[in-house]
């Protein structure tokens, strides 16, 4: 049975249709339903590609610079280290499947967690950033998330310190026994 996660600040929610667990590590598969609007920053990843698939309506994917309009039946794989960012550029809900090659658990964590901090009120601002710092720091190494900005390049030495400490502290273990749920 597919694990459904809902965000009540972009009103999206994610169904993980497949876990890394699940495909041997092959693979991650997610569909998500998204609102008007909603999207999220320009960043890239490091460990994985991602691969859109528009289900329902036009996926807009901001991609090295340029902006692709995805119908259903098209797909678009990213591959790692390349910027990009999807979004809802329609005024009617859409929805998409993203499939994450190798599977990422740490991703399946970062969703999960993500999703449960927006809904129980423990983030601010639209991107939806961690109250407590150390919150923050571990969602960002399991999404694998990398922005391309100086300043993010120059705090990710003391980002990986932050990581370090969280899990010392007892955070990690905290969230995922929190939010996570095992298949």
């Amino acid at each position: 049975m597919p694990t459904i996660y809902r965000n009540p600040i972009t009103k999206e929610k994610a169904t993980l249709l497949a876990t890394s667990r699940s495909t041997d590590g092959t693979y991650t598969y997610i569909e998500v339903e998204l609102q008007p609007g909603g999207g999220n920053p320009v960043h890239y990843h490091q460990q994985f590609t991602e691969e859109f698939e528009p289900i329902e309506g036009i996926l807009g994917v901001h991609y090295l610079g340029k902006e692709l309009r995805l119908t259903p039946g098209e797909k678009f794989k990213v591959p790692i280290r390349h910027n990009h960012r999807f979004y809802n550029p329609n005024d009617v809900p859409i929805v998409f499947r993203a499939r994450l090659e190798p599977g990422q658990p740490g991703f399946e964590n970062f969703m999960a967690v993500l999703f449960g901090l927006v809904s129980d009120g423990k983030t601010f601002g639209p991107n939806q950033i961690p109250y407590n710092p150390f919150y923050a720091v571990l969602l960002l190494e399991w999404g694998d998330t990398q922005v391309d900005s100086l300043l993010f390049k120059l705090l990710r030495p003391l980002m990986r310190v932050a990581v370090t400490l969280s899990r010392k502290l007892g955070y990690e273990k905290k969230l995922l026994e929190t939010y996570v749920r095992h298949e």
